[in-house]
């Protein structure tokens, strides 16, 4: 056993106390700070990972879970419902009060697959919690799924729209 001590000791001992890279990295990473920003909006890149992420942390966790419903947990269940219930309320409420069609704007099919993914998502985390209706964190997960999509929805109302004028009158 002082054998591995005394062999891990000198090879602590031979190891640098500092290590520096093998060329000058500063001269690149000030090339990049003085980068131009990219003007082209790609808010729904981290959008489709982050809902890709969710969906398989939803399905590796749904597959753990059992399938029994507990009846003491009848109140959150009905809050959960009433929740769900405000929700599509709120979202419908956004879609008879358009801004504008955003969906005519060249930006819209990335708005309406986030959308989309998230509904799919809240879904599945919604029928997770009515089976086990006391996890925090799944609650939080629902709730965020269910602010974001009305994030998204009111984004996507103020996207440009391609008007197209042919037949229109002065």
């Amino acid at each position: 056993m002082t054998d591995k001590a005394d062999k891990l000791t000198r090879l602590l001992a031979q190891t640098p106390k500092e290590m520096a890279p093998e060329r000058d990295l500063w001269q690149e990473i000030d090339q990049r700070l003085d980068a131009p920003v990219s003007t082209t909006n790609h808010y729904w890149r981290p959008m489709a990972i982050a809902s890709t992420l969710l969906l398989a942390l939803l399905v590796g966790k749904l597959s753990l879970w059992p399938a029994s419903v507990d009846t003491e947990n009848d109140a959150l269940l009905q809050t959960l419902a009433t929740i769900q219930a405000q929700h599509q309320a709120s979202v419908d409420t956004l879609s008879l009060t358009k801004h504008v069609d955003w969906r005519t704007s060249p930006y819209s099919q990335p708005v309406e697959q986030g959308i989309e993914q998230l509904r799919t998502a809240a879904k599945e985390i919604y029928e997770a919690l009515k089976l086990n209706p006391t996890d925090k964190q799944l609650w939080q997960l629902w709730l965020w799924t269910q602010q974001r999509e009305i994030e998204l929805i009111k984004q996507g109302q103020k996207l440009p729209v391609d008007r197209d004028t042919t037949g229109e009158m002065i």
